[in-house]
């Protein structure tokens, strides 16, 4: 008779969902095992990601629900017959045994395994001598086990998939079945897709460096601002494209171990001139932050205001951010090892802050704010990309509506759970006293925010600044203070 192409599953199989956690972490390193800190590592399917820390670290958490096969019991993850493979994932050690009846029930043979690691194996049908004729085959782990009827193929089994078999008919093979992928991005280095077996397991991932490195040495300015930080301030330009367009504000001390959290700043008015807020960029690089002002020294002109392009603003920013942690990561680079790729700020003043709002959707940013500015309008899509704590510092007096805005972007950001800050002076204008030496007040603030999340400093230069006995911000009544979701 004709042979029909089938495998037909007996078993009724029930199905209930189940939650499953997600738990992967590990490093990321370079082909000589030193740790990539700011290296995105993704699980797309799942839409989760992180940023690998300083030593390289990440980790991946989460749940998903899934519908799992009632038949699936302790000892058994899974048993399944399809295509001429038997697939048997254990999640402990059990025995194992497979019996093949003739379709009378009389036993035609059996494979027996008292002892098999937790593990995933396969057993191909068709090099097994009684797979020519219909059969019943169980599979037993323990005290459980599922029953197939198994019919061969028309065309020999010349087609099914290939699979890693046993060359000895009496054990099950074993194999890695991947049931994700992981994929690890960073600048200077080859994108390096990864399998992942289980959602709960440990993976070190090297990244291969993606082309000889030339560097360019930055030209110091000369711009004297008075500082009360512990640093030294330079001020400094580069030809690079990526930062040709900036302003470059840093430490006079440099080298490995330094970690200097990454800031940008967009200037009042959408301003090429990166001199335009030289006193409070120079106070916050005084205080360890390596930091990028939009525009030139005493540049010209000003970029394109698009409240309705918020991404496109933040392009500039994150061309800064970009071209820092791959200097970072160049040993020819002043910058090599320098600041801390993994915390990563922003700020503007008026126009300067949809550059600032830019940078939000960007998964390496750790924080953003805005001094005298927000959206023009209701602004849903953009609320949604925020994934970072938020500082929106204002005045009260100020005719140009960026109050207003501002409070409807504090409005809009805070349902959705992230940590956000809203302040502002009710006898102060348009930037308030940031052109005062050291920034004035809105730049102490701004440093305070910094310090707290980009620094961890939850004492009284960070956090305790702005929250609790010691913010005299929330005790004067010169002063708006709001905030949602602060830890």
């Amino acid at each position: 008779m004709n042979r029909i192409s089938a495998i037909y599953l007996i078993l009724a199989v029930g199905l209930h969902l189940q939650a499953q956690t997600i738990s992967i972490s590990g490093k990321v390193t370079d082909q000589s095992d030193k740790p990539i800190s700011g290296a995105i590592v993704s699980l797309k399917s799942k839409n989760l990601a992180d940023t690998t820390d300083a030593t390289g670290a990440y980790l991946l958490k989460g749940s998903i629900t899934a519908a799992k096969d009632l038949s699936i019991l302790p000892g058994a993850d899974a048993i399944s017959l399809k295509s001429g493979i038997i697939s048997l994932r254990l999640t402990q050690s059990a025995p194992v045994r497979i019996e093949f009846f003739d379709v009378r029930g009389k036993l035609l043979d059996k494979i027996a395994e008292n002892h098999m690691a937790a593990g995933n194996y396969q057993f191909a049908m068709n090099n097994y001598p009684l797979a020519q004729n219909m059969m019943i085959v169980r599979v037993c782990t323990g005290q459980y086990s599922s029953s197939y009827r198994y019919i061969t193929m028309s065309n020999g089994l010349s087609n099914m998939a290939s699979a890693e078999r046993s060359s000895s008919r009496s054990r099950l093979a074993k194999i890695q079945a991947a049931v994700d992928t992981l994929q690890a991005s960073a600048l200077g280095y080859k994108t390096k897709k990864v399998p992942v077996n289980t959602y709960e397991e440990t993976l070190t991932i090297t990244l291969e460096t993606e082309a000889v490195y030339n560097c360019t040495k930055s030209k110091v300015v000369n711009v004297t601002e008075p500082v009360s930080g512990s640093h030294k301030v330079v001020v400094e330009t580069n030809s690079d494209a990526g930062i040709n367009e900036g302003t470059i504000y840093r430490p006079e001390d440099l080298g490995p171990g330094k970690n200097y959290p990454i800031f940008v700043w967009g200037e009042g008015a959408c301003s090429k001139d990166g001199k335009s807020n030289s006193q409070a960029m120079s106070q916050i690089a005084s205080h360890g932050y390596f930091v990028i002002a939009d525009g030139t020294p005493g540049g010209s002109g000003s970029r394109p205001m698009n409240g309705s392009d918020i991404v496109g603003m933040g392009k500039p920013l994150i061309g800064y951010i970009n071209w820092i942690i791959a200097e970072n990561r160049k040993p020819c680079s002043a910058y090599y090892q320098s600041v801390d790729t993994t915390k990563i700020g922003g700020n503007g003043f008026s126009c300067g802050g949809l550059l600032s709002m830019g940078i939000a959707h960007d998964p390496r940013t750790t924080t953003w704010g805005l001094n005298s500015s927000g959206s023009f309008s209701e602004n849903k899509p953009f609320w949604n990309t925020v994934h970072t704590p938020v500082l929106i510092v204002e005045g009260h007096q100020d005719n140009t509506g960026a109050y207003t805005n501002g409070m409807r972007d504090f409005n809009g950001i805070a349902p959705l759970g992230h940590p956000v800050m809203f302040l502002s002076n009710k006898s102060m204008g348009h930037g308030g006293d940031l052109f005062s030496p050291y920034g004035g007040e809105f730049n102490k603030i701004n440093i305070a925010w910094l310090n707290w999340w980009l620094k961890g400093d939850t004492g009284a230069t960070g956090k305790g600044v702005l929250v609790g006995d010691g913010c005299k911000y929330c005790k004067d009544n010169n002063w708006e203070v709001k905030s949602a979701n602060l830890p």
